[in-house]
């Protein structure tokens, strides 16, 4: 019995690191940012209609004269359980504030941020979504004239990594540059030929335990400098240390994978556990104190980008989304059941 036990406990410890949930504890501060945030939904397509929270510079303010850039942002699962958590999971609002809007194309930026349908059982790693997720940006883009259609950005981490590199592939001509953090998966040779001439910024950490940094991100890595037609293009940071993602602020799930937190502080987070940061670019020349949105905000869209490449097909496609999906899933609402059951979450 005790070894049955042993072998369920590493079985829900290897399983649970398919998903991370609740980010750290963040800047109370950013609270008052999310009050200039909206939510809307897209278009149906696909049985799916994307809703997300977004912010307007215009809306607050901003010359509706001029064009500003347009992010998009997608989060780890469980940050799409309900209506708007996924603007209230993470810190990623903290772009909404002066000091960092400033450094945007004009002097300002729209920020979406979708929330992947998880009560369907999707999340933002699944291929299927992502024509939705398109429809529901293009249809943003229609209600928003004022946004630069040369200066869209793609970033997104773990699950919201993979479904960075999902959209980046599928709709390469879209895109300006595109950040990944922390993928479920990595990004193919196929993909990376598609991305060949186009500016993508890896992120991980050595001790991830949800994330194999040889296998994931060293492969991901290699496969775009392999293929990547400009290194200065390409970036990749890596930790020595990260903080852990916790489920609601009490147990503790995944060590070393909350890459993103400093992201949302434009890489000076200012937190001691983000230990032995390290940007190099193709050439693995190392970049000093690099800023994500001066690096985002650097590129407009290449209208002459070669991307042609190779989508990855069927099997890989039902092993990563489907048979990794199926104990994603019945783990995370075995551990929703149990976390509203004592108190910690009120969601049923």
């Amino acid at each position: 019995m005790k070894r049955l036990l042993s072998i369920l406990l590493a079985l829900v410890i290897a399983v649970s690191a398919a998903f991370p949930a609740f980010s750290m504890s963040i800047d109370e501060g950013v609270d008052n940012l999310r009050t200039l945030w909206s939510r809307d939904k897209g278009p149906e397509v696909g049985g799916e209609d994307i809703d997300y929270s977004y912010y307007s510079p215009v809306a607050n303010g901003a010359d509706d004269s001029k064009k500003y850039p347009l992010v998009i942002i997608m989060a780890g699962a469980l940050e799409g359980l309900v209506e708007g958590f996924e603007l209230t999971a993470n810190a990623l609002a903290s772009w909404t504030a002066d000091e960092y809007q400033s450094k945007f194309n004009n002097g300002a930026a729209f920020l979406l941020i979708g929330r992947a349908p998880e009560e369907h059982d999707y999340y933002w790693d699944a291929s299927a979504v992502a024509p939705a997720f398109k429809a529901a940006i293009d249809d943003f883009i229609v209600k928003n004239p004022c946004v630069d259609t040369d200066r869209i950005y793609c970033i997104g981490w773990c699950l919201g990594g993979t479904g960075s590199i999902n959209l980046s592939t599928m709709y390469p001509d879209f895109f300006a540059a595109s950040m990944v953090m922390c993928p479920s998966r990595g990004i193919t040779e196929g993909e990376a030929q598609i991305l060949k001439d186009k500016p993508v910024w890896l992120m991980g950490c050595k001790k991830d335990t949800y994330v194999d940094y040889n296998r994931v991100m060293l492969k991901s890595w290699n496969n775009l400098k392999k293929y990547a037609k400009n290194t200065d293009k390409i970036r990749f940071t890596s930790y020595d240390e990260a903080p852990k993602v916790t489920l609601a602020d009490t147990f503790d799930f995944i060590k070393n994978h909350d890459v993103w937190s400093n992201v949302a502080y434009d890489m000076k987070s200012g937190i001691d556990i983000y230990k032995g940061e390290k940007t190099v670019d193709g050439k693995e020349t190392e970049l000093a104190s690099p800023s994500v949105i001066e690096w985002l905000n650097s590129y407009t869209l290449d209208k002459n980008a070669d991307t042609k490449g190779e989508l990855p097909g069927a099997f890989y496609r039902f092993f990563h989304e489907n048979v990794k999906n199926f104990s994603r899933v019945i783990l995370i609402k075995l551990i929703l059941r149990f976390l509203d059951t004592f108190g910690y979450i009120d969601l049923y």
